[in-house]
């Protein structure tokens, strides 16, 4: 349509766009985050073994949590949920394309294996259900258990 109100006549109207960017929150140990934490980036350092807790999408689909390994250690850092919430997904490596396995628990940055800038993304979809994406440049840089 022409003229009107913004969002007469079939119109889409877009607001609270956000125009600020966020700072990357750094995880150095081992951390629960809440659904609140929804949206942030986290940046991960491997130099201790820890665990990293996502809380069940109670909310259902649109949880979204980025992590990017700035330190490659000697340690693992483990991803799992807080409560009974699984993942499914990829795991893109410089050799092959990996599945995350259904109803996987957790997803590690690998002792050892893993490499500056591998990422993993966990995005709810539904209650108890996280997508992963995870990007690695080595063949066991992300695994899965």
């Amino acid at each position: 349509g022409t003229g009107g109100t913004p969002g007469a006549h079939g119109q889409t109207v877009i607001t609270a766009i956000r125009t600020a960017s966020i700072t990357a929150a750094a995880i150095t140990g081992a951390t629960v985050l809440t659904l609140r934490d929804s949206g942030g980036v986290f940046s991960v350092s491997q130099a201790a073994a820890y665990d990293i807790a996502l809380p069940d999408p109670t909310t259902g689909p649109g949880c979204r949590y980025l992590f990017y390994l700035t330190a490659p250690g000697a340690n693992n850092v483990t991803i799992s949920t807080t409560g009974a919430s699984t993942f499914v997904g990829t795991i893109v490596n410089d050799v092959t394309s990996v599945i995350v396995a259904t109803a996987a628990t957790s997803i590690n940055f690998a002792s050892g294996n893993s490499a500056l800038g591998d990422t993993i993304e966990a995005i709810s979809i539904s209650t108890s259900l996280y997508l992963i994406r995870a990007v690695t440049s080595t063949a066991s840089g992300i695994t899965v258990t």
